[in-house]
């Protein structure tokens, strides 16, 4: 029988020779234990692994991202653990720096007006690159806001709309829970699942005596962040779904705490 002779077309010098920042997979699932020292977490993860492609190389090699994030072990002690060991992985496999986002959510326990507990549900995050090997980790919570100026044109009246809050911090013992309800601070309100009549009517009353701007949560934020974390790298980011107009606003913050 005749040896097939497979040709590595990756490795051919590409028609264009240029750098490319960010070559890899995206969505990819994997189901992960991360067992902290109070909480064991079952979930599935959504991974985004990347290298930067040399000018010289035509493509690469896609297997090769996947096979870094299957022999992975399923078990790590932290999100970002995850993140560092598939990039790190991933590296070793196609002999350049990788960078690597593994996505997943975190169940949390919150307290309705009526002082019950209940389940809630935010996303995590970390980032892991081997280039300087940088790793960070990070929660987005949804929240309400209330407009201050449409309060004060009103008399009282506002309109309110959700938003999303973004925290991204050096990775260095950061118990999430603790960024989760740095969070929840900073809006006029937390949201809530379940909420009967008594209880919405406190938390419409609770926002407009707390009206904030995009602006005003991405500062509180930063300003509870500082208290706790102080020195270290965060972005912060807050994105408002507004009501009456058709585009959303934002607030941006990043730098040292």
């Amino acid at each position: 029988m005749n040896e097939i002779k497979l040709v590595d077309i990756q490795n051919e010098k590409p028609e264009n020779e240029i750098e490319l920042e960010r070559v890899g997979i995206e969505g990819l699932k994997k189901f992960v234990i991360i067992k902290r020292p109070n909480r064991t977490y079952h979930m599935i993860a959504t991974i985004n692994s990347y290298i930067t492609l040399p000018r010289n190389l035509r493509g690469a090699h896609m297997s090769r991202f996947v096979e870094s994030i299957e022999e992975v072990p399923t078990e790590a002690r932290s999100i970002e653990e995850l993140a560092e060991k598939i990039a790190k992985n991933a590296k070793k496999k196609h002999g350049f720096n990788c960078y690597t986002e593994v996505f997943s959510e975190l169940p949390f326990e919150r307290v309705r007006p009526s002082g019950e507990r209940e389940n809630a549900i935010a996303e995590m995050f970390a980032k892991f690159s081997t280039n300087g090997n940088k790793k960070t980790i990070g929660v987005s919570v949804n929240g309400i806001l209330a407009c201050p100026c449409s309060k004060e044109l009103c008399n009282g009246l506002t309109h309110n709309q959700r938003g999303i809050l973004s925290v991204e911090l050096e990775a260095d013992s950061i118990e999430l829970l603790d960024v989760v309800e740095i969070c929840n601070q900073s809006f006029s309100s937390p949201t809530f699942s379940l909420l009967k009549r008594l209880e919405e009517k406190e938390v419409v009353e609770r926002i407009h005596r707390n009206p904030k701007f995009v602006e005003d949560v991405t500062r509180k934020c930063v300003q509870l962040l500082k208290e706790k974390y102080l020195g270290r790298y965060c972005k912060v980011k807050c994105v408002s779904y507004e009501s009456i107009h058709d585009h959303n606003v934002c607030s941006e913050w990043k730098g040292v705490l």
